[in-house]
C-alpha cells in the first residue's frame, strides 16, 4: 500500500509540474497571436476620414496653406505702374504710304493740297500739326492770302518729292476743325519743319497767329 501512495503522489506531482509550466507559456502564446494580428491589421488598414477635433485642426491647416495662392493669383492679375502707364497712351495712328501724284484741291478730292497746312489724304482731311501755315480764305489781309498761296503750292511741290507717310500727332489742340493733325514725314524727317526752314510756314505754337504787318 505505501508503495501505491508514492506512486500517486509522484503522478499528481508531475502533472501539477507539467501545469505550471504550460501556464507558464501560455502567455507568451497570446501576446505572439496579438502581435501578429496587429501587423494584418496595419499592413490592410486604409485611413479614413477624420473625425472630430483632428478634422477641424486639418482643415484649419488647409485653408491657411492655400490662401497664400490666392494672394498671389490677384497680385499677378494686376498690371504694374509701367502696364497701366501704357494703357493710358493710345497707340498713335499711322496712314499708308502714299507715293502717287498730289494735286491742287479743286476737282481732285483726295491726295490733293488744301492750303499750306492742310491735306486730304486717304480720305479724309488732315493737318500739318507741326506748323502755322498762312490762311487763304480766312486771311485776315492780302499779305497773308498771298503767302498762303506760296505756302500750299510749295508744300505740293514737296509732297510730289516722293512717298510720305502720316503719324497722328500726341496733341489734338493741334487740329483746326474737321481736320486730324498729323506729321507729315518723309525719310524720318517731318515735311512740316521743312517749310518752316524754306520760311512758308512757322512752329506751331498753340494757335493760328497773323501774318499780316
Amino acid at each position: 500500500m505505501a508503495k501505491k501512495t508514492t506512486r500517486r503522489k509522484k503522478a499528481s506531482g508531475a502533472k501539477r509540474s507539467g501545469a505550471r509550466r504550460g501556464g507558464g507559456m501560455a502567455h507568451w502564446y497570446l501576446l505572439g497571436a496579438a502581435l501578429v494580428g496587429g501587423i494584418l491589421y496595419m499592413d490592410n488598414w486604409t485611413p479614413g476620414p477624420e473625425k472630430g477635433a483632428a478634422a477641424i485642426r486639418t482643415a484649419s491647416i488647409e485653408r491657411r496653406e492655400k490662401k497664400p495662392a490666392r494672394e498671389t493669383a490677384l497680385v499677378r492679375t494686376m498690371p504694374t505702374p509701367a502696364e497701366r502707364v501704357e494703357q493710358k497712351v493710345p497707340a498713335a495712328e499711322k496712314l499708308p504710304p502714299f507715293a502717287g501724284k498730289w494735286f491742287i484741291c479743286t476737282t481732285q478730292t483726295d491726295y490733293c493740297v488744301l492750303d499750306g497746312s492742310t491735306i486730304l489724304y486717304a480720305g479724309r482731311k488732315v493737318r500739318l500739326a507741326d506748323i502755322d501755315a498762312p490762311s487763304i480764305s480766312d486771311a485776315r489781309c492780302d499779305a497773308e492770302r498771298s503767302r498762303g498761296g506760296d505756302a500750299k503750292l510749295r508744300l505740293r511741290e514737296i509732297l510730289n518729292e516722293g512717298d510720305v507717310s502720316l503719324v497722328a500727332a500726341r496733341s489734338r489742340a493741334a487740329g483746326k476743325a474737321g481736320a486730324a493733325p498729323h506729321i507729315v514725314m518723309r525719310g524720318g524727317q517731318s515735311i512740316g519743319q521743312r517749310l518752316v526752314r524754306e520760311g512758308f510756314a512757322r512752329p506751331w505754337a498753340g494757335r493760328h497767329q497773323s501774318w499780316c504787318g
